[in-house]
């Protein structure tokens, strides 16, 4: 829908999932995201969550943001760590983005910058905020309720209101399926492209990674 929630109400989405990789634009549908459920009959009042953000990328860290800005009952949870896709890029890639407005921190006036500035933008802010996620924390199953939903990860569970899902596409990549893919040198993410080179690799898939 316009105001980013999915066919299940209650469920919204933000960011790269919904096909919005751009990072300010992941910023700002994390910020829009969030005033519609701050909207919603129910948040703020009642036991248990207001939300349960997935993911601590762009999107998911600006929606904690705002969360936090408005006092909300509010948990992030994240399975790798700050960044999401972001942190996952290759070492020293030029990331393109634009001036945009995040909660508790005003306008950022970032246009062509590295990956680990960024990274290091948003560890700053996540310390001067006191913005609180859950790393290392993963998902598993999410159920409707009376009140919302049932949020169940590996490390506990959460009765919440509304959820937003801004996990992007990469944390848990398709595997081969294939005999010795558990092998250290079959890797599902490329950090640093001068390891490989001049050696004999078997690249699979044709992105920019690959490129």
């Amino acid at each position: 829908m316009p105001d980013f929630e999915s066919n299940v109400p209650g469920l919204f989405i933000a960011g790269e999932l919904g096909g919005m990789g751009l990072i300010r634009n992941a910023i700002t549908q994390g910020c829009q995201a969030l005033d519609s459920i701050r909207k919603l009959k129910g948040v703020g009042t009642g036991e248990g969550l207001d939300l349960v953000v997935v993911g601590a990328g762009p999107a998911g860290f600006a929606a904690s943001l705002g969360a936090l800005s408005h006092k909300l009952r509010c948990v992030t949870v994240e399975q790798d760590t700050l960044g999401g896709t972001v942190a996952n890029f290759p070492r020293g890639k030029l990331v393109m983005t634009a001036p945009v407005d995040i909660p508790l921190l005003g306008q950022v006036n970032f246009r062509e910058t590295t990956k680990e500035k960024l990274i290091e933008f948003w560890l700053a802010a996540e310390k001067k905020t006191g913005v609180k996620i859950n790393y290392r924390e993963r998902v598993e199953k999410i159920d409707r309720t009376a009140a919302g939903f049932q949020v169940k990860t590996d490390q506990g569970t959460y009765q919440t209101r509304a959820v937003l899902l801004t996990l992007g596409r990469r944390g848990t990549p398709r595997k081969l399926e294939v005999p010795g893919e558990d092998q250290t040198k079959v890797v599902y993410k490329l950090i640093d492209p001068q390891e490989y080179r001049n050696k004999k690799v078997l690249v699979v898939g044709g992105g920019d990674s690959a490129l």
